[in-house]
């Protein structure tokens, strides 16, 4: 254990030892006093010893199960997973305008993250759809996202109501819901409330998921100045805290129930009091979590692509780099936000989300270096062309030039002499990037039974119009550019 990593330690087990962490549920105070730990009033105060002994429970690394097996996902190690953009209720125009986002704005999300190949795992709020009433957005959601993907699933944290839905569904689509039990389907993000809380809908989403041994990232997210302190050090060791007694809750509930380490330490912009992601502050913070869990014997989630950006600019781009590039080096297991995200994650972009997989393209490169095969120092070649030659006309050059460059999808190289303004024409390839997406996608090949046992089960049970529910399924055309309408 590093001499930071253990003072970071040491001061979550103070905090919890001596301040504690409120739990607003009853029932799982009730647990914690039947497992030895003191609960005074909703406020619950761990031991090192009595904290440790659960976190040791949880596994190191497991696999989540897709559809499609191409798409199963192991999370641990020094192995790396991307999950896209979550939460945002806003779409941001490439003018900067802004609008509510929608179910339409949803599934078309949905299927670019079933296009891209970064991504094994699909769903959860990819976008907060403002035309579905809030308690139908769960279902509605979820059932979009089975019906147009065969990826592993993201879930949607909510009440025991909603968290049951989702675990429903995942049974009609793997056949029933007590085989989840076998096999981590379904992963959900489970955040404290800082400083030092776990509210009542947090709760309910970790039982549930422990009921069904499904994953959950545990992932506090105090804002250094007004949920946290200030002080670097001081806003990590509380959300470590936070984090800690989350997991030692989840394996209370279910031992051995996977539980992923994901600290989200922010900063606050002092000036007007709003979070800030694409500080330096950051991801220096973002570092340290991915050091904490390795040291826990955990698997990590980072944050990705973060930008305070309030649309797509030059700051979207090195704010975005440098948030990626940190937490792909610390190797953090699995990276949510990896695509689309801008303004301290209240707004998703379609421009961005390209933007963004050209980020991750680039990092992969980069973090893949360079073969060392004896071929691939061209000796030969270099003898061949000699003393102030030209290489352009060798076969190896040839052969090599597609596959041993990186070439953008969306970046402008060559000639300058070409019409529109250099930023017009980054939108243009951008929009063309995202019409071939959309154009290409194939849904995914679902057994028709299941797919009307799903659609009974949204409308019948959860109370969803049908008519909207059709909607999500009605047709594949192009609907590229929808989401600019």
């Amino acid at each position: 254990m590093g001499d930071t990593l253990r003072k970071i330690h040491k001061a979550s087990v103070k905090i919890l030892q001596e301040i504690g962490i409120r739990l607003h549920h009853q029932g799982m105070l009730d647990l914690l006093k039947e497992n030895g730990v003191r609960v005074e009033g909703q406020t619950a105060f761990f031991e090192e010893k009595q904290l440790m002994h659960w976190i040791n429970k949880a596994p190191g690394r497991f696999t989540l199960y897709a559809r499609n097996p191409d798409h199963d996902m192991l999370i641990g190690g020094d192995h790396t997973e991307y999950a896209a953009g979550y939460g945002t209720p806003t779409i941001v125009a490439p003018d900067g305008s802004r609008r509510s986002a929608t179910m339409e704005d949803f599934t078309n999300f949905v299927k670019l993250v079933d296009q891209s190949e970064f991504f094994n795992v699909n769903g959860g709020i990819l976008v907060q759809p403002s035309d579905v009433m809030g308690i139908q957005s769960v279902p509605v959601m979820m059932y979009a996202t089975l019906a147009h993907s065969d990826k592993c699933i993201m879930g949607i944290p909510g009440t025991t109501e909603q968290v049951e839905q989702t675990m429903e569904m995942a049974g009609i689509l793997f056949g029933d819901k007590g085989e989840l039990v076998k096999r981590p389907r379904v992963i959900t993000i489970v955040s404290t409330f800082s400083p030092l809380q776990i509210d009542h809908t947090a709760l309910e989403t970790m039982l549930v998921c422990t009921r069904y041994k499904q994953p959950m990232v545990v992932s506090p997210a105090p804002a250094a100045g007004t949920t946290g302190p200030m002080a670097m050090a001081g806003n990590i060791s509380l959300a470590n805290a936070e984090a800690l007694a989350g997991i030692a809750l989840a394996q209370m509930l279910r031992e051995g129930t996977p539980v992923v380490y994901g600290l989200q330490s922010l900063s606050a912009d002092m000036a007007s009091g709003n979070v800030t992601i694409g500080s330096p502050g950051y991801s220096v913070q973002a570092k340290y979590c991915a050091k904490l869990a390795r040291m826990y014997g955990l698997p990590s989630r980072a944050g990705g692509t973060n930008t305070d950006a309030k649309g797509v600019s030059v700051q979207s781009g090195y704010e975005s780099m440098m948030s990626m590039l940190v937490a792909c080096q610390s190797r953090a297991n699995f990276i949510i936000h990896s695509a689309g995200i801008l303004d301290s994650f209240n707004a998703t972009s379609y421009e961005q989300f390209i933007v963004d997989l050209e980020i991750i393209r680039m990092i992969e490169f980069y973090l893949a270096d360079m073969d060392t095969d004896p071929e691939d120092f061209a000796f030969d070649v270099i003898k061949e062309v000699g003393i102030g030659g030209h290489f352009i006309q060798t076969q190896d050059t040839f052969e090599r030039c597609r596959k041993n460059s990186w070439q953008p999808k969306i970046g402008l190289r060559g000639s300058t002499v070409m019409g529109g303004s250099p930023n017009d024409r980054l939108f243009a390839n951008m929009e063309r990037q995202m019409n071939a997406m959309l154009k290409s996608y194939e849904k995914p090949t679902l057994d028709p039974t299941v797919l009307q046992a799903l659609h009974d089960y949204v409308v019948k049970i959860c109370g969803v119009d049908e008519a909207l529910v059709d909607s999500i399924q009605a047709s594949e055309e192009d609907v590229a550019g929808a989401g600019r309408v």
